[in-house]
């Protein structure tokens, strides 16, 4: 089947009631940027959307760009490993693979959690003066690469748009190319940032020390940058100082020659990324075998003053205009590539709301239908509607066939009778629709933004999914259990507690105790 664009992926997170299976993503709102387009994240392989909780809290919703046939075999092996092991640095995910609707298909989709902070090189331009703080990163990067080594996986892609920076603490994202023992069968399915990768690297090498070269690359950046910060902006594009004409030819490139001069341990380090270069990529010696953290203290203990930046982002902060053409109601601004739309193409973007528009808590509605949601919707709720029917056949059939008769009908009254009943199944889904998708989220484009929105921590004491399976009680006093990739809690006995990975599952005494941590009730079971 036909692999969805960023434009479809857009136009379907639009509707997270319509496009995701699970309702608890169904009550999340996808972030905005300034111009009112969804907030998405462009890379290689997938697009990431930003999902707001009424929590406050949020979940990268990863949308993959193409087609990888054993895509779910290799999540599966990833997640029942870190399920064995302990990685904090790693970001905890829950893998589904029918997660999002686009059009008439499902398609997989990876629900994270969302890591705020810069990636390292944004990171890196803010600090680039203060050694103490590149060297506390260096110093905790040993301590990443080692953690991933102690638990026999490789990260595949350790490049700096994959290592994020929160609160000061280093965190990968981005598992596409994880290695885990269970592959050992397995080629490599993507070969990583070749400003970063040893210049032989191919897809038949994949094992556990995947990871050593390009660990030992951003290392030697690291600490290189600490002492001579002037090669930040002599050398740095889409990499850190390193690009992959350095590795083809170390003898004749001017980083090395730089690194050399500073001398002791960075000459070191340099000559053997220099030889690693000139030989096999399974040649290079680990990290671990070069070089020791100063710190045995949890990296949490050891930051520096400085080590923590505020975040830039793309996003629309509640209570913010949308900029530009947006906030004066221009029909259209080209979106340009990097937000992961298709360069040049216009998009229709809302009235700016006004000052006085609602608060209201979560979400904002807009006015008019969710056509998608009615057009979706239409065909199940008369398929059901009929089926229930038949069970009332010696009713409805002779009375609408003898009122054809009574009309003067001849022949076809029983045929009559059948239209009359299919399309009138058709009606009342239609109907039942138009009703379901007023109180779902307005299928338009892009996203009205209202002038802020507000997110409260406890949920409502009432629901209309409430069920006798689930009795409510309003001083709930049993044990709970809690996703970290969804800030989701849920009764033990709910048919999503048992999808949790037991690596993301968390336990609370109580729902109130949930709650108080930051994790919302699930919409199914509501404990």
């Amino acid at each position: 089947m036909p692999w969805p664009s960023a434009t479809d992926y857009d136009e379907s997170i639009q509707h997270p009631r319509t496009c995701f299976k699970d309702p608890d993503l169904q009550d999340g709102v996808p972030a905005i940027d300034r111009l009112g387009m969804p907030f998405v994240s462009s890379g290689q392989f997938a697009y990431v959307f930003k999902l707001k909780h009424i929590t406050g809290k949020a979940s990268a919703i990863r949308c993959f760009r193409g087609f990888m046939g054993d895509r779910e075999q290799r999540y599966k092996a990833i997640d029942q490993h870190l399920d064995s092991v302990a990685v904090p640095a790693v970001a905890s995910f829950e893998y589904d693979s029918t997660g999002i609707l686009v059009g008439s298909n499902r398609y997989p989709t990876l629900v994270m959690e969302w890591i705020d902070g810069p990636t390292l090189d944004v990171y890196l331009d803010a600090v680039i003066q203060n050694r103490s703080v590149i060297l506390n990163l260096a110093d905790q990067w040993i301590k990443v690469v080692n953690s991933l080594r102690a638990a026999k996986i490789a990260h595949g892609d350790l490049q700096h748009g994959n290592i994020i920076v929160q609160n000061g603490l280093l965190r990968l994202v981005d598992l596409d190319g994880m290695f885990v023992p269970s592959m050992s069968q397995m080629i490599s399915s993507e070969l990583g940032h070749r400003h970063y990768q040893h210049p032989r690297r191919d897809e038949f090498f994949f094992n556990c020390d995947l990871d050593n070269f390009s660990a030992l690359v951003i290392y030697l950046s690291l600490i290189t940058l600490a002492e001579r910060p002037d090669l930040w902006k002599k050398f740095h594009d889409e990499n850190l100082i390193f690009t992959r004409a350095d590795f083809l030819s170390p003898s004749n490139s001017i980083v090395f020659s730089e690194i050399r001069k500073i001398g002791g341990e960075h000459k070191r380090l340099a000559e053997v990324l220099e030889k690693a270069c000139q030989s096999a990529p399974s040649l290079t010696p680990a990290l671990s075998e070069l070089a020791s953290p100063v710190s045995k203290l949890p990296s949490w203990m050891t930051q520096p003053v400085g080590a923590v930046i505020a975040t830039k982002t793309r996003e629309l902060i509640p209570g913010q205009a949308l900029s530009g053409a947006a906030s004066s109601g221009a029909a259209s601004v080209p979106v340009t590539a990097r937000t992961g739309f298709t360069p040049g193409q216009s998009y229709p973007l809302p009235q700016a709301v006004s000052s006085g528009a609602s608060t209201s808590s979560f979400p904002a509605k807009a006015v008019g239908h969710d056509w998608q949601s009615v057009r979706v919707n239409t065909v199940p709720i008369a398929f059901t509607f009929a089926l229930t029917g038949l069970f009332f056949v010696w009713a409805w059939f002779p009375l609408l066939n003898g009122i054809y008769r009574d009309l003067g009908v001849q022949g076809n009254s029983q045929a009559l009778t059948i239209w009359t009943y299919i399309l009138g199944s058709l009606a009342f889904g239609l109907f039942r629709a138009i009703q379901k998708a007023k109180t779902g989220t307005p299928a338009i484009s892009p996203i009205r933004a209202p002038a802020s929105i507000q997110y409260p921590i406890q949920m409502p004491t009432s629901s209309p999914r409430q069920s006798s399976k689930y009795p409510s009680t309003s001083s709930p006093s049993y044990s709970v259990v809690a996703s970290k990739a969804r800030h989701i809690y849920h009764r033990t006995s709910c048919e999503w507690a048992r999808k949790i990975a037991p690596r993301n599952k968390v336990s609370f005494a109580t729902a109130t105790n949930a709650q108080a941590a930051g994790y919302r009730r699930c919409g199914v079971c509501l404990p």
